[in-house]
């Protein structure tokens, strides 16, 4: 009898993970590669946000916990404040258009001004 049940109990489960693999490939599908930029990127120590001033509905918030140190440190002193940092963020989306995981950063170069470090 306790076999029987421990059987039965068994086949549930792997029923329910193949019913929920299915679930979880859509999750990894969702999240389209896209590229934002070349524009302005401000940062404070939680987020960054590219896009204008002026519409704070078309504001991209930026998620750069996976890229570089060096490329996160620098992107530190891009508050707003001193000369604008101009960038192009290539990533994925997490959940709409307006949030992006940045995977990668081009940083854009002024003419006769050097690349911003």
């Amino acid at each position: 009898m306790l076999i029987a049940a421990l059987a039965t109990a068994a086949l549930a489960t792997a029923a329910l993970a193949t019913a929920a693999l299915p679930a979880l490939a859509n999750v990894q599908e969702a999240a389209e590669p896209t590229t934002v930029g070349p524009g302005r990127i401000v940062c404070n120590a939680a987020f960054c946000e590219m896009g204008s001033g002026a519409r704070p509905k078309q504001r991209v918030r930026v998620i750069v916990s996976n890229l570089q140190p060096d490329e996160i440190h620098r992107l530190g002193k891009c508050t707003g404040v001193a000369k604008p940092c101009i960038v192009t963020i290539q990533g994925t989306q997490q959940g709409d258009a307006l949030k992006i995981m940045a995977t990668a950063i081009s940083w854009q170069i002024d003419q006769g001004q050097g690349d911003q470090r």
